[in-house]
């Protein structure tokens, strides 16, 4: 009986039935947190191109739409199917002499319950505004 007390055979067993869940955590976390940073990078190389398209535009009553097009395929299909893109210029009556600033707005899905957990939603919301002068 003293030997079946001293026995260490089911010790790892135990230790790793405590740790395995805050590990599968912990690895959930990390990827769900580079599926979004990924997707943040993406909407905020949209808004950036978008941008620089607008800036450099010569019609200015057409520009929303070809912005909104320029924005889109330089989009990655991560976030393809949702953006939403907003073009403003600071002084509207002479858009040519002033900044114009473009919103992109977007949605990742979660991958994982971590994410969903935290934020709330099984979508995150990203957005990037993106100001340059027009010229």
């Amino acid at each position: 009986m003293h030997d079946f007390l001293k026995s260490e055979d089911g010790q790892s067993v135990v230790e790793f039935a405590l740790v395995a869940p805050i590990l599968l955590l912990i690895l959930c976390g990390i990827i769900d947190f580079g599926w979004i940073f990924s997707a943040q990078l993406a909407t905020n190389n949209c808004a950036r191109e978008g941008a620089r398209y607008a800036s450099t535009c010569s019609s200015y009553d057409m520009v929303e739409y070809e912005t909104n097009q320029k924005v889109i395929a330089t989009a990655s299909d991560l976030i393809r199917g949702n953006l939403v893109t907003s073009v403003f210029y600071n002084i509207p009556s002479n858009p040519g002499s002033g900044d114009v600033t473009v919103s992109i707005e977007s949605e990742v899905n979660a991958l994982t319950i971590v994410a969903d957990t935290i934020f709330g939603n099984e979508k995150i919301k990203l957005s990037s505004s993106v100001t340059m002068k027009v010229g």
